[in-house]
């Protein structure tokens, strides 16, 4: 770590990146796709003001920075996480609120996020009437978005800390699931750093776990061959879970206003009806269902979604609440010929 890391003047580098949003504005129309990006941009820079001081917009990107003197990491990852999670909010908002098949309103959902940590010194400067920071790191925490170890193997969201933001933060990388990379850049050479999810549970948003009193029912795991904002749609919009999941329809409970914990549905498969409850949301990472079963009673299903090379890796967790022990068959079995459709319908 250098001088200016360890200082009372290192500050704190941070760019939050769109993934895809060249692609987007051009497949998109050319009014909406912008006012759309601008949308979500905004989003990002509401959820960093208060923390952070606002760098500058950069296109797709926007550059945040803060004093490193007394802050901890967890918080900083925190604050990625609740980053992460109004911006996936915001999309489902979006894509929700609209019954427009444009381009650009159809296509939000393909955008994701991605993050760049850094520490180290700034130097202040005016440019043309605005206030900007200048200096090596500054340049650096720029170039790790061009070419990013994780970007290069498909990785369309995650958080890189560079190991001086790492030591400098008090960051523990196998504590807080990342792992090490490393990259080269002209007149930097190797930098070294950690990767991991833009959620992480970090806030206290992470995954429902088996709860008390619950018992463990199925435990399965799928690779799809989609991005793994297309598969939460699969999973979670009611007119495309009825394209694979055997259900003749799927009524959401009028005034719930965006589907989140607590919106209940009805579904109806071979003429039973079942009513669900959302228990967890955290688009595109994960969800869970409570679902009573006519003869059967409440099972709870957790679903966790994971970008892996070549697309998503699905796991779908059930438990048994309220005396529920066992699986019947026949439920078991529609479960698993669902989930060879919705690879179907997939990739399809």
């Amino acid at each position: 770590m250098t001088s200016a890391e360890r200082s009372d003047d290192a500050r704190i580098l941070l760019i939050a990146d769109l993934s895809g949003y060249t692609g987007y504005l051009v497949s998109g129309e050319a009014e909406e796709a912008p006012l759309i990006a601008g949308d979500l941009v905004q989003t990002i820079v509401d959820a960093f003001a208060g923390d952070y001081e606002l760098g500058g917009l950069e296109g797709d990107a926007v550059f945040v920075h803060a004093p490193a003197a007394g802050v901890s990491g967890s918080s900083v990852l925190a604050g990625i996480a609740r980053c992460y999670g109004a911006f996936r909010r915001r999309i489902e908002s979006v894509r929700q609120a609209t019954t427009c098949t444009c381009n650009a309103c159809q296509q939000a959902s393909d955008l994701d996020l991605k993050f760049f940590v850094h520490v180290g010194g700034a130097v202040p400067q005016r440019i043309a009437g605005r206030d900007e920071l200048a200096g090596r790191d500054v340049i650096l925490v720029h170039r790790l978005l061009k070419d990013s170890a994780p970007a290069a193997t498909g990785m369309r969201s995650y958080v890189l800390l560079t190991e001086a933001a790492v030591t400098a933060l008090a960051i523990d990388p196998a504590v807080s699931g990342l792992e090490r990379v490393h990259q080269s850049y002209e007149h930097f050479g190797e930098v070294v750093a950690y990767v991991g999810p833009p959620t992480g549970g970090w806030d206290g948003s992470g995954a429902v776990g088996i709860g008390e009193g619950e018992v463990e029912l199925i435990d399965l795991e799928r690779h799809i061959a989609t991005p793994r904002s297309s598969l939460w749609d699969l999973l979670t919009v009611p007119t495309s879970r009825e394209a694979w999941e055997g259900i003749e329809h799927v009524d959401e409970t009028a005034g719930q206003g965006e589907r989140g914990v607590g919106t209940l549905s009805r579904c109806v498969a071979q003429r039973l009806a079942s009513v669900e409850q959302i228990l967890d949301w955290r688009p595109p990472s994960g969800f869970a269902r409570r679902t009573e079963y006519p003869g059967v009673g409440a099972i709870t299903a957790r679903y966790d979604l994971d970008e892996v090379a070549g697309g998503s890796r699905l796991r779908v967790r059930w438990s048994g609440a309220d005396g529920v022990d066992t699986v019947p068959q026949w439920l078991e079995d529609r479960l698993r010929r669902g989930l060879d459709r919705l690879s179907g319908v997939a990739t399809g």
